[in-house]
Order: structure tokens, then C-alpha cells, then sequence
């Protein structure tokens, strides 16, 4: 989890330039030569000053930003888009390294939403309990109120929202894996593609916001990474939904506001600001997972990795290291 007081008198203040491609700490840590950063990191300087409250929506992430990024809060076309642009012009720019992970996602589809109902809800399993293969339901496995965590910013969600996750902060559950060894495959295939986001900020996990939930308006720590949403679950519009000023169940990115609907991917930038809502009665589902930005270059993602992996080693970010 992140600990943001600790995270900003660490890193911003200590880190100085001193070693091209290398992240400097200051002798608040460097206690011994064992302090020294990797030589193959990258470099974090202190930034200028930011020219804020002028009403445009531009990324804000609440930690790191890395210049020259193209940025949109959404990089997909919403569905009330004609099909024939959705599949001339679903992704933006054409990118051709997010479309292959949204086509690859949505095609495996099925399997994920069925693995769900399985292991999230136990439906579809052996119910005999002479049988011998009666499995327990996964537990959700993170707890958003907890304070310090990238989405628990003093309790950032009312109602209910719970969590089934194969990817936790960069780690993987290998109870997930056996449980929806489908869903594990299609991730595992992103990550030996380069596509998955491999660091210390990585996610993907079920999300399941239950009904008349909510999750406040955040912008995300970093711009490194896009956020793909597969809807599984969405639950049907209420009475009033035409009248009313948003949709039943939505999201908002930036002054964007876009539904979901289920085997249809979203990518969003979620260094804008944004915020999630579910007014109906029943749950939304989705498979969430991040993804490198497709600007940020290969010898970029190993040295990023690497400068976030020794900060998680020395405690400044995520649960501090154990002596």
C-alpha cells in the first residue's frame, strides 16, 4: 500500500541528481554502501511547481508523471458509437499495442465471466458435500479501508466494494491461479507480451461494486499505466435512469462519463480524475488490469520497474520490508 507522508519526504524531497539513470537517496536513508540505489534505475528529480485550478482537465497523478505521454481520458470509442467507427476507430490513435490487448481480452471473454460466477460466487460448482468438490468461494483479498492504500484515501468508497485479485500491488495470487486458471492465462500471456504493467502499481483483479455504491472522485498515482475495464456483470438501468442527470451505473474520467456493457473493454487514463458509481440494486462486475502506457519505451519499463522495486525494498512504498 502506499504511504503517501512517507513517500513525499522520501522520495521527492531526498532524491537529487546525482548519477545519470539512477534514483539518489538522501542521508536520511543512505546509511552504508548497501543503501546505494541499483545502477539501472531511473532518475527522479524534484519538480517545478504546477499551474492548477484553471477548470481544464488534464492528468494529475498524485505521485509520479513521466513528460511527453500522449493522454486522453478514455482510449476507447463509447459503444453508442456506430459499429462500423467502433471497429475502424474503436482505439485511439489506432494504437496497435491496446487494441491487441482489448481484442485479446474481450475474446476471451466467456471464460473470464464464467470463472467468476465459479469461484467469486460458487455457482456452477459440486454442491454434494459427500463429493469431496465442494470448493469454498474466494474471499476478497484487499481491504480498500484501509488508510495509506492507492484507493482507500480516507475511506474513498461508500457502500460496498470488494476485490478478487490475481495481481496485488505487482504480486500474484497463486490461489487465483488455481481457481481461474483461464483468467491467470489470458494475464500471464499479457505480461510475457510486455503489455501487462509489472511493477509495485500493478493490478488486476475482479471488482465488484455493489449496488447503491460509490467510489469519489481520485486521479491515480502515476501516468505510466492505462486501465483496462472488461465488464461482466451490469446491472439493468432503474425506471428513472432517463431523467436522471447520470447513467444507472457509470464512470466518470475527466468531464467524460461513460456505461459499460459487458464484453465490451474501457480503456481509461486513470491519472485523470475520476470517479465510479452503482445506483441500482444489484452488483457490477468487472475484470480490471493495467497496462503500460504504449509511449513508455522498453528500456523505460525496466528501469521504472526498477526504481519503484527499491523503493518497495526499502519500505517507501507499499508495506514496509520486514528486518
Amino acid at each position: 500500500m502506499i504511504q503517501r507522508s512517507l513517500l513525499s519526504t522520501s522520495l521527492h524531497r531526498c532524491c537529487r541528481q546525482q548519477r545519470h539513470q539512477q534514483l539518489i537517496v538522501s542521508s536520511k536513508f543512505s546509511s552504508s554502501a548497501s543503501d546505494e540505489p541499483p545502477e539501472d534505475s531511473a532518475t527522479i528529480v524534484q519538480g517545478p511547481s504546477l499551474l492548477t485550478m484553471t477548470g481544464v482537465h488534464r492528468p494529475s497523478p498524485s505521485l509520479f508523471q513521466l513528460p511527453g505521454l500522449r493522454s486522453l481520458p478514455f482510449w476507447t470509442a463509447p459503444e453508442s458509437a456506430s459499429a462500423a467507427q467502433n471497429r475502424k476507430h474503436r482505439v485511439a490513435f489506432n494504437d496497435p499495442l491496446v487494441t491487441t490487448a482489448v481484442e485479446y481480452v474481450e475474446s476471451n471473454y466467456e471464460s473470464i465471466r464464467s470463472e467468476y460466477f465459479a469461484s467469486v460466487l460458487g455457482q456452477g460448482r459440486e454442491t454434494d458435500l459427500d463429493s469431496g468438490k465442494v470448493l469454498k468461494p474466494l474471499e476478497p483479498d484487499y481491504d480498500v479501508s484501509t488508510k495509506g492504500g492507492e484507493h482507500a484515501d480516507d475511506a474513498l468508497h461508500s457502500g460496498n466494494w470488494d476485490w478478487h485479485s490475481y495481481v496485488l500491488n505487482g504480486s500474484k495470487n497463486e490461489k487465483f491461479k488455481e481457481r481461474c486458471p483461464k483468467t491467470a492465462e489470458v494475464i500471464d500471456t499479457l505480461e510475457k507480451e510486455g503489455l501487462l504493467f509489472g511493477t509495485p502499481f500493478g493490478f488486476c483483479f475482479f471488482s465488484t461494486l455493489h449496488g447503491n455504491s460509490s467510489i469519489q472522485a481520485h486521479s491515480g498515482p502515476m501516468n505510466l499505466r492505462l486501465r483496462m475495464h472488461l465488464p461482466l456483470v451490469v446491472p439493468p438501468k432503474k425506471d428513472n435512469a432517463q431523467t436522471s442527470s447520470r447513467p444507472t451505473t457509470g464512470i466518470r474520467v475527466a468531464d467524460q462519463v461513460r456505461e459499460w456493457h459487458e464484453g465490451k473493454a474501457v480503456i481509461l487514463d486513470d491519472s485523470y480524475v475520476h470517479e465510479v458509481w452503482n445506483d441500482a440494486n444489484s452488483p457490477r462486475v468487472l475484470l480490471l488490469l493495467d497496462l503500460w502506457h504504449p509511449d513508455v519505451r522498453m528500456e523505460e519499463k525496466q528501469k521504472i520497474s526498477t526504481m519503484f522495486s527499491y523503493a518497495k525494498e526499502k519500505g517507501w512504498i507499499g508495506q514496509a520490508k520486514k528486518q
